[in-house]
C-alpha cells in the first residue's frame, strides 16, 4: 500500500461526500488488519489516526449519516499548520532514507513549537553531501530512524501538513511510516508551490529561487528546518495575495489547485 492510493479517497471528500458505510468500506479496502471493526469504530480509528473528516446526518436522505472533510469548517486563523521540510539520501524512497526532518507548527501567525532532527545513517551519497552539508559522521549518534518517525508523528498531531512540493514529503514520511510498523500519516495537506504559482507571479518557483526573490533570504538551504521556515515565510507571503473571498481551509486548498492564477505580487528580478 502507498500513502498516496488512499489519501486520494479521503482528500475526494472535499467535493462528494459519502455514506459512512460506503466510506469506510473503501478505506477497510486499504487498512484489512481492521476489517473486523464496526463502520463506528472503524470511523473513531481514523478520527484518532487524525484523519480530517467528520460525519452529518443527510436530512434528505432518510436522516443516513454521511462523511465529509472538516477542512471546510475551518476558518484560516484558526487552522493549524505544520510547516515540514526533510532531507533524504535518495528522491527514491524505494532505496532512499530520511536523514532530518524540519518542522515549524503555527497557528493565526504564531509560531508554537519546532520540531529539529538528523537521523541515523551509516551512508550519504556525495551528491547528497553537497547538497545538503551531511555526512555519515554528522548522523553517527543521531536517533533512529523508527524513534524519530513516531517523535515527529505526535508532534504533527492533527495539524495541516504544509511544505513546498508537498507530495514528496507528505508521501515520502507517510510511506516510510508505513515500511517501519507505523501507523501512515492522514493530515491534510497544502503545498506552497501550488499555491506560490497562484499568489505569485515567477517564472521559476523553487524555493532557493523564491527565497531570495522574494526577499525571505534564509542563508542556508537544502537543510529541514531552515528550509521550512522559507516556506513558512513564502505562505505568509502568498496570504497577503489571497482573494479576500477565501476564509476556510478548504478554500484556500481549492484555490491553490486551481486554474485560476490570481497575480499581484510580481517579481521582475531576472536572474
Amino acid at each position: 500500500m502507498k500513502t498516496f492510493d488512499y489519501i486520494a479517497h479521503i482528500e475526494s471528500l472535499a467535493h462528494k461526500s459519502l455514506k459512512i458505510d460506503e466510506f469506510c468500506h473503501i478505506m477497510q479496502n486499504y487498512f484489512p488488519e481492521y476489517s473486523e471493526l464496526s463502520n463506528e469504530c472503524f470511523f473513531e480509528v481514523l478520527i484518532a489516526l487524525n484523519a480530517p473528516i467528520t460525519r452529518y446526518t443527510n436530512q434528505c436522505d432518510n436522516q443516513m449519516e454521511y462523511v465529509g472533510l472538516n477542512s471546510k469548517d475551518i476558518l484560516l486563523n484558526e487552522a493549524k499548520l505544520c510547516f515540514v521540510d526533510i532531507e533524504t539520501t535518495s528522491s527514491n524512497i524505494e532505496y532512499g532514507q530520511i536523514i532530518e526532518i524540519g518542522a515549524i507548527m503555527v497557528q493565526n501567525g504564531k509560531i508554537h513549537k519546532i520540531f529539529d532532527s538528523l537521523i541515523h545513517s551509516n551512508y550519504v551519497p556525495n551528491d547528497i553531501i553537497e547538497l545538503t552539508g551531511i555526512d555519515a559522521k554528522m548522523l553517527e549518534n543521531a536517533p533512529n530512524i523508527n524513534e524519530t518517525l513516531k517523535k515527529f508523528r505526535d508532534f504533527l498531531g492533527d495539524c495541516v501538513f504544509v511544505a513546498h512540493n508537498v507530495l514528496f514529503d507528505y508521501n515520502f514520511l507517510s510511506d516510510s511510516m508505513i515500511h517501519h510498523g507505523i501507523p501512515p500519516l492522514f493530515n491534510t495537506r497544502l503545498c506552497t508551490v501550488e499555491l506560490s504559482k497562484k499568489t505569485i507571479p515567477s517564472r521559476k518557483h523553487a524555493l532557493p529561487y523564491l527565497n531570495k526573490a522574494l526577499g525571505i533570504n534564509m542563508k542556508i538551504s537544502h537543510r529541514a528546518l531552515a528550509d521550512s521556515f522559507s516556506s513558512m515565510q513564502l505562505y505568509n507571503i502568498c496570504m497577503l495575495n489571497l482573494p479576500s473571498n477565501i476564509k476556510t481551509l478548504q478554500e484556500l486548498i481549492d484555490f491553490s489547485k486551481c486554474s485560476i492564477h490570481y497575480q499581484s505580487y510580481s517579481i521582475n528580478k531576472k536572474h
